[in-house]
């Protein structure tokens, strides 16, 4: 898959004012979450600097917890976190980390958030939206498209846009996107 991906932080008051607004404009609450985003370095490369993530998600819901693998790919774009993004499901987090360690790959970074989803309906069908809260970093929103791989680069570019317009209807000004990574922005956090 392919995930096209636009994140702005915010400021707390804004959070809750943009909450509000988001059923007006035809996103719909689907549901909250706790994540927990174990993320890896691999033995024979370094990802930070091949701009790619190996994460291990273990989400906490209303129905239950689940764990996710994910592979992102390089970012394919000068403004937005487009990339290609692989997931899958599995059973115990606890046991895929012990293999990961067994072949070498190192947790370098834990990153923890309270997220609420939300799904857009009739004209924003296929977008999703999450207002963040991520420890240590504060309140942020990502606007979110998932598409087949092999889209043309001029149809990526047309949903990007399409995301962007969103974020104009939203009123969150284009200066407070962020193309860093949750993880990129804890590192420089911790060392600044």
């Amino acid at each position: 898959m392919l995930e096209i991906e636009l994140k702005a932080r915010l400021d707390p008051d804004q959070a809750l004012d943009l909450e509000a607004r988001l059923p007006a404009l035809g996103l719909v609450f689907d549901h909250w979450s706790r994540e927990s985003d174990d993320y890896f370095q691999a033995p024979d490369r370094d990802f930070l600097r091949s701009d790619e993530a190996l994460r291990l998600r273990t989400l906490e819901n209303e129905g239950g917890s689940q764990a996710f693998l994910t592979y992102k790919g390089p970012k394919l774009d000068p403004l937005s976190n487009t990339r290609q993004e692989i997931e899958t499901a599995i059973g115990h987090a606890p046991d895929l980390e012990a293999i990961l360690t067994a072949l070498g790959y190192r947790s370098i970074l834990t990153v923890k958030k309270s997220r609420k989803l939300f799904k857009g309906r009739e004209a924003l069908d296929g977008v999703s939206l999450c207002l963040d809260q991520v420890e240590g970093l504060g309140s942020f929103l990502e606007l979110e498209y998932l598409l087949a791989d092999d889209l043309d680069p001029e149809k990526r570019e047309s949903i990007r846009n399409r995301l962007l317009s969103l974020l104009d209807d939203l009123a969150v000004s284009r200066d407070r996107l962020t193309r860093k990574s949750y993880l990129e922005l804890l590192i420089a956090s911790m060392t600044s």
